[in-house]
């Protein structure tokens, strides 16, 4: 089961955290409380490929005005558009993700393994294992969600075509439509950011604020020869089709739900996705109860330390997992308990 693990947090730190919420709905505006304007609270999507298209944000009510009329963008980071910007957490995270300058893939596998791991960099990142300075967890766990993208893109991909080989539409418009479905698009959160930069918005990222340190999502207790080793048999593999298949198996209904805008009906299928992880692996059961505390909970309550200051002189857009919007330590229901009006847009 530990080939799995880079498998099951992806799903884990995909959907973590989900729960009640007082109403339906991803968009909330924040007012009362002395603001002289509104901000507004947007639960994101961090993962899935479906639901990058742009196209979904035209079905959020109140979504495009919201987000024209604020001063500010508020998210859980800024490094993919800022790649320099750095802390002490920053410098912490990175010791956790790379290799010990002294090590290199030439010291963990043999040369037939190095060939295995050199094809597959080469095809994926276009780089060799010389070059590579990633611990082999973070590459497994990179790996899963490249595989399962790619996987899940291609399926689209076959689905539109056979769609187009029966349309009368004019050239140019199945053209263009070919273009914004084939194309590579950033996660929604990494979207809105370059959304938000590009329009000229003040950026701000919450974690970077409280030196947020992400440890347990690669902590691990095996060596690095083992997690090599693990690397190596994930990429010798006969065929991805079955992971991706139980994962989107796992994740659909979560999915759907938030397609759907329904919160309340996220957190019963986070539920029973997370009884499912379990199922396949009860030692995994801890880990996540702790990581789900750190990544949800703790950090709210940190977040709205830092909130009241950035939203009381500028309107704000806060787009963040929508993990962290809903229930008794989400983030609503912490700015009502500040004295802020919360409602649903």
């Amino acid at each position: 089961m530990k080939n799995y693990f880079p498998f099951l947090l992806l799903i884990f730190f995909t959907l973590c955290a989900f729960g009640k919420a007082p109403k339906e709905g991803l968009l909330w505006k924040i007012s009362g409380n002395g603001l002289t304007q509104p901000s507004y609270l947007f639960g994101t999507w961090h993962g899935d490929t479906e639901l990058r298209n742009q196209s979904f944000l035209d079905s959020v009510p109140g979504f495009h005005a919201s987000f024209r009329s604020v001063k500010q963008f508020m998210c859980e980071n800024r490094f993919a558009v800022l790649p320099k910007a750095t802390n002490s957490s920053q410098d912490k995270l990175r010791a956790l993700i790379l290799l010990p300058t002294d090590t290199t893939y030439s010291d963990l596998l043999d040369k037939s393994q190095i060939n295995v791991l050199d094809t597959f960099l080469t095809k994926k990142l276009k780089v060799t294992s010389d070059k590579m300075n990633l611990r082999p967890n973070v590459l497994s766990f990179m790996f899963y969600q490249m595989i399962s993208e790619d996987t899940v893109r291609s399926r689209i991909r076959q689905k539109v075509m056979i769609l187009e080989s029966s349309t009368r539409l004019p050239d140019s418009v199945v053209i263009a439509r070919r273009k914004q479905l084939y194309s590579e698009q950033d996660i929604m959160d990494i979207a809105l950011l370059k959304k938000a930069k590009a329009k000229g918005l003040e950026l701000i990222g919450l974690d970077e604020l409280i030196e947020y340190e992400h440890n347990t999502i690669f902590t691990t207790d095996m060596t690095l020869k083992q997690q090599a080793d693990s690397l190596v048999q994930f990429i010798n593999r006969s065929g991805f089709d079955d992971i991706v298949n139980t994962k989107n198996l796992m994740v659909g209904g979560v999915r759907d739900a938030y397609r759907e805008q329904n919160i309340h009906k996220v957190k019963d299928e986070k539920q029973k996705l997370m009884d499912e992880i379990v199922k396949m692996d009860s030692g995994l059961k801890n880990q996540m109860e702790e990581t789900r505390q750190s990544l949800g909970p703790d950090r709210n309550r940190d977040w709205m330390k830092h909130i009241p200051t950035y939203i009381k002189n500028k309107s704000t857009f806060i787009a963040v997992g929508a993990a962290h919007l809903p229930g008794e330590e989400g983030l609503i229901q912490l700015l009502r308990d500040a004295g802020y009006t919360v409602e649903p847009m």
